[in-house]
């Protein structure tokens, strides 16, 4: 009798929380209760596909959805007999930038570069969880590279008419030994210190690791 109702209990809690645990992670991370329904994630639902075989590239179409089982339950209320979507006929690679995310973990790259190959850099994009749109939704995208490491131009310069002298210039944008040989010169005997002013204020000399300056 006892191994029946532990076994009932089970059940109950396992029917109970089937949603929450057997709902893709694609779509629960992102639900809240005041989610507006046009940003419930395409995750959730389970698409008509069925315009994608007639519409033309940039063409605004309707699609029809149900929810998925799995996460009906999760769904907020407002939105549980919205059943239809407006979007574009186009393929996940072809959408707007503001509806994807790109990252890139490498930095390998050099935005100062005069070889065109090297100014450019391969991210992996994904769109955002809510957008319809043909798959696959992660692709690849060349895009060109320019990464800060929060180095300002103008602090260089400040630097550079003040302290130049001493190589707090070079020492700042990562130049440690020629920050070494001004300090020793008395910056070149004011010689080296001028030209610096001048390559710096010009953008000539900017970052030893090919950063880009910030501009404050």
């Amino acid at each position: 009798m006892i191994c029946r109702v532990l076994l009932l209990l089970s059940c109950l809690v396992s029917f109970a929380l089937s949603d929450e645990t057997t709902c893709p992670e694609g779509c629960r991370k992102f639900l809240n209760k005041d989610l507006p329904c046009d940003m419930i994630p395409v995750g959730c639902l389970v698409i008509d596909n069925e315009p994608y075989k007639t519409c033309h590239y940039g063409a605004n179409v309707t699609f029809n959805f149900q929810y998925s089982t799995e996460c009906s339950s999760l769904i907020p209320e407002h939105c549980r007999n919205v059943l239809t979507r407006e979007s574009q006929c186009r393929y996940c690679f072809q959408v707007d930038e503001k509806f994807y995310t790109c990252t890139n973990d490498k930095n390998e790259c050099n935005p100062k570069s005069s070889d065109r190959k090297k100014r450019e850099i391969q991210v992996g994009c994904e769109v955002n969880p809510e957008v319809i749109c043909k798959v696959p939704r992660r692709f690849h995208r060349k895009v060109n590279c320019s990464f800060t490491t929060g180095k300002s131009w103008s602090t260089a310069l400040i630097l550079s008419i003040t302290l130049g002298g001493f190589g707090a210039d070079r020492f700042y944008l990562g130049y440690w030994r020629e920050g070494l040989g001004k300090l020793f010169s008395f910056g070149g005997l004011g010689v080296w210190t001028i030209v610096d002013i001048i390559f710096i204020s010009v953008g000539y000399v900017s970052p030893a690791d090919n950063s880009l300056y910030i501009v404050t």
